[in-house]
């Protein structure tokens, strides 16, 4: 065989590989190129995501901080809770047999006496439907099993509803 189509067929066949060596290189550095600028959006989107998620936590905190503890939603809670605490009282004294009971001793002293009681007489009325069980919820958490904290995150879930 000529040394020129020696030649000629090598050279052709390195022209072949070449080219389709090239071509596959050029394919790998494009999706290294695009995986990068994907996973650098990527990045950035979690780090907008962040700063906004932070900016608009500092906002509500400044906003809560300038109202002060007696802002609307303190003075909601102050409320809600008073109210439900005397509920309670009513019941627990309604429940009870003997109450102390201020009278003046000798007409001079004020002077507590026990006295008593007939049981339900004030007919202090139950808190209609799933209220009742809220309620009892909230003093289970507040007494029975947890911190105050797990009483006021019962209250707060109970009028997320």
């Amino acid at each position: 065989m000529p040394q020129w189509l020696i030649s000629l067929l090598t050279g052709g066949f390195n022209l072949i590989l070449g080219t389709v060596g090239k071509t596959v290189t050029d394919i790998h550095a494009d999706n290294t190129t695009r995986q990068k600028n994907e996973a650098d959006a990527g990045n950035e989107l979690a780090s907008t995501s962040v700063r906004g998620a932070t900016s608009v936590a500092q906002t509500r905190a400044d906003v809560q901080k300038s109202q002060g503890a007696w802002g609307p939603f303190g003075l909601a809670a102050f409320v809600i809770a008073m109210a439900f605490a005397f509920h309670v009282v009513m019941i627990v004294l309604d429940s009870s047999s003997w109450h102390l009971v201020p009278t003046l001793k000798w007409y001079v002293l004020p002077w507590l006496e026990w006295q008593a009681h007939p049981v339900g007489s004030w007919g202090v009325a139950k808190l209609p439907g799933r209220f009742e069980d809220t309620e009892h919820e909230i003093l289970k958490a507040l007494f029975y099993v947890g911190p105050p904290s797990a009483g006021l995150l019962a209250l707060a879930k109970a009028f997320q509803r």
